[in-house]
């Protein structure tokens, strides 16, 4: 079984870490269009995103993922997509959304789960797709 790398998992937790950001920048971005209540429900999830960035570098040797068949690069490469789909948001339902997907990606990165780490790849990425190209999820 192969270990990511101290870098590696630093990097991963540094795109983390990036994500939450973005997402809290895009929720002051857009605070007049949001409630209070929906305010709450993004800062609670950036929170939880920071939380996750902040573990996965706390555990960052012994982490497992070669079992979940999922390359670094696309575990990079799916939160990366998101981070710049954030820049693509329309509204509260598809921010709740993504930091969701994002919420359960760092989850199973930080446990170390390597069953769910491909679920939430693909979680990740259609999180992302929906909002770049949602003409393409209309039909679906």
């Amino acid at each position: 079984m192969s270990k990511l790398t101290a870098d590696e998992t630093f990097e991963l937790g540094n795109l983390v870490r990036d994500a939450a950001i973005a997402m809290g920048n895009w929720r002051v971005e857009n605070r007049s269009r949001l409630s209070r209540i929906q305010w709450d429900e993004l800062d609670d999830k950036e929170i939880t995103l920071l939380n996750f960035a902040s573990g996965i570098y706390t555990c960052a040797i012994g982490m497992v993922v070669d079992d979940s068949h999922a390359p670094i690069t696309r575990l990079q490469s799916g939160v990366k997509h998101a981070k710049s789909a954030m820049q693509h948001i329309q509204g509260f339902k598809q921010a709740v959304d993504l930091a969701a997907a994002l919420i359960f990606f760092a989850g199973a990165i930080r446990s170390g789960n390597v069953a769910a780490v491909p679920a939430a790849i693909v979680a990740l990425e259609d999180a992302a797709n929906a909002i770049v190209n949602p003409s393409s999820h209309d039909d679906k």
